[in-house]
């Protein structure tokens, strides 16, 4: 009859509190524990050893997202134990690589995922027209538990995300359900980055948009992406000032920083704002990118992203480390 520990023993033995080990379980599906008649987790011999190495990976600096991945990778959990891998759990990157701690990169081109596997890419925009919240929540559960986040995103969001945005440009969409859509999407894209974890001694990457531009969808999903690459990123967020740019420049001294230009409207003042950052610090590595900055040449003191977020996300990670 092998060994089960209840959540205190299993702290007691791993170092590990209550509170995290529980969200390790519910966001990566790292663990299964079995549950009794009375819904008490129960964990194996196995489950410790899983939730050790996910200690370990941690301390040495992983991101706990892709720490996840690697434990999974080397020892996948037992599902049959009474509990479901959480929709925001550990997946495979776009490429089919998995990231070891302070190893290769996640790989940026999405792998085809079968159509079942997603919602049709006009359910958000049906959700839009109709403000139904059951459906909207629902689909976006179902699209976020078919791959990885860099998959989803690039394969089913993005092109989701642009109905909508024709919907309402055809006035067949209000601007309340395009709002709540975007709400609904910024709240998952939030706890994704959350999920991500966070980097101990990486390099530096200020994400975050020019003053008076506000559609951070872009900038909050690229800023994901880097986190779960290992990068330290602090995101700024929408509509930031000049001022307040080039002052957390000052005092982070990060290794780059990374402006989204979601509209043309916006390549005025994602100009001026990369040349208040270079004039501040000539040394610093700016990076832009979006529609509002794809005409950009060498007038401009900043490398432009192309591609997808994804894609741009792999490019930025990559130039840091050469």
């Amino acid at each position: 009859m092998p060994v089960r520990y209840t959540v205190k023993q299993v702290s007691q033995l791993t170092g590990i509190s209550t509170d995290l080990l529980r969200a390790w379980e519910r966001r990566y599906g790292v663990v299964s524990p079995r549950r009794t008649a009375s819904r008490y987790r129960l964990y194996g011999d196995d489950d410790v050893a899983r939730l050790r190495r996910m200690a370990e990976l941690v301390a040495g600096g992983a991101p706990a997202s892709l720490a996840a991945e690697q434990v999974v990778a080397e020892s996948p959990p037992d599902l049959d134990g009474g509990t479901t891998a959480s929709p925001d759990g550990p997946q495979t990157s776009g490429n089919g690589h998995r990231t070891p701690a302070g190893g290769a990169e996640l790989g940026w081109t999405p792998a085809a995922l079968p159509p079942s596997a997603l919602p049709p890419v006009d359910a958000l925009a049906e959700a839009a027209r109709n403000l139904d919240r059951a459906a909207l929540e629902r689909t976006l559960d179902r699209a976020m538990a078919a791959g990885s986040f860099e998959t989803v995103f690039d394969e089913w969001l993005t092109p989701a995300l642009v109905r909508v945005g024709e919907g309402w440009a055809a006035e067949e969409i209000s601007v309340a359900g395009e709002h709540f859509v975007s709400a609904a999407v910024h709240r998952r894209l939030s706890q994704a980055f959350e999920a991500a974890g966070t980097a101990v001694n990486a390099p530096v990457v200020m994400v975050g948009l020019p003053p008076r531009t506000m559609h951070e969808l872009a900038a909050l999903a690229l800023a994901t992406c880097l986190r779960r690459r290992g990068v330290d990123v602090r995101y700024l967020g929408a509509d930031l000032p000049v001022a307040s740019w080039v002052s957390a420049a000052r005092r982070l001294e990060p290794a780059a920083v990374a402006i989204s230009v979601p509209r043309p409207a916006d390549e005025q003042a994602a100009a001026e704002l990369v040349r208040a950052l270079a004039e501040a610090d000539p040394t610093l590595r700016i990076f832009a990118g979006g529609r509002g900055c794809a005409g950009w040449g060498e007038e401009q003191p900043a490398t432009v992203l192309q591609g997808s977020v994804t894609r741009s996300a792999h490019d930025l990670a990559v130039s840091l480390a050469t």
